[in-house]
């Protein structure tokens, strides 16, 4: 698949709070796969194809701040437009997410992501991926057959192998995302342990831990799917859910029998974490 030619570089005049709820609309109504929120403002790209007038469109009704479309940038300009803003982060007690391009010298202690998301997929360090690293430090990784359902860059299939487990199958809609997760495998000399591959639906499993960090509807949608994933007491983590949508997960994986564990959040974001029964 070939990917668009020209992107556009989306500009929201946001500030504070109301950055959260412009980086929602961006991903859950325009579309776009990451976002960086910068000093007033918040941005992301778009392909310039016959999706952006709609993508527009669906953005300025959901929300009332400033839109604007600041520049068009070729494929291969773009990479030098973002990696100002993409520095080394630390992510929870031991995760550092790092790109290609800068040097770092970890500790010990610390499992290191070298993460080039490519330009659909922003940094890979909005607040939802940081809330799924920081559930999977905390879960039984080390020995588990775990799935990553809409893995974009990558970043969560990568940081369950470094925790331990014993084999990851990763999984998206997107061949863009599936060629780009497959990049950064390389990227971290990852061989074998990870299997990357393009579905609409989640894989069948059976999985001791599944992660997906996508849309509510999406993962409401999925919620039969996700959990015929999962063995018995096997552990779903969820995210990409703005607070007003928590309660509709929750309700949505509780039919299914999921007992809540616990729904961390991060500003406008929230995870949901449920274990299936036994």
């Amino acid at each position: 698949m070939t990917g668009p030619a020209y992107w556009a570089e989306v500009v929201i005049t946001a500030s504070g709070d109301d950055q959260e709820l412009a980086g929602a609309a961006l991903l859950e109504q325009a579309g776009c796969h990451g976002y960086d929120a910068r000093d007033g403002e918040v941005v992301g790209y778009l392909p310039i194809d016959d999706r952006l007038e709609g993508a527009l469109a669906r953005l300025k009704d959901a929300i009332p701040f400033p839109i604007t479309l600041r520049r068009k940038l070729a494929e291969e300009d773009w990479a030098h437009a973002w990696k100002q803003y993409f520095k080394p982060q630390l992510i929870g007690e031991n995760f550092v997410i790092k790109p290609s391009w800068e040097d770092f010298t970890p500790t010990p202690q610390q499992r290191v992501i070298e993460l080039d998301p490519g330009m659909a997929f922003g940094t890979g360090l909005h607040a939802t991926t940081r809330l799924c690293l920081r559930a999977l430090e905390g879960l039984p990784v080390a020995g588990a057959r775990v799935a990553d359902v809409g893995t974009g860059s990558g970043i969560l299939a990568l940081g369950a192998y470094l925790l331990g487990a014993v084999h990851v199958t990763a999984t998206d809609n997107d061949p863009v995302a599936v060629k780009v997760s497959l990049d950064n495998l390389e990227r971290n000399h990852v061989t074998s342990g990870i299997d990357v591959h393009v579905a609409e639906e989640p894989p069948a499993g059976p999985f001791d831990i599944v992660v997906a960090n996508i849309l509510p509807d999406v993962i409401i949608g999925m919620a039969d799917a996700l959990t015929a994933s999962l063995v018995p007491g096997g552990t779903l983590v969820t995210s990409g859910i703005i607070h007003d949508r928590r309660q509709d997960v929750i309700d949505a994986l509780e039919l299914r029998g999921h007992t809540l564990l616990s729904s961390p959040d991060e500003g406008e974001w929230c995870a949901v974490i449920v274990r299936k029964p036994l």
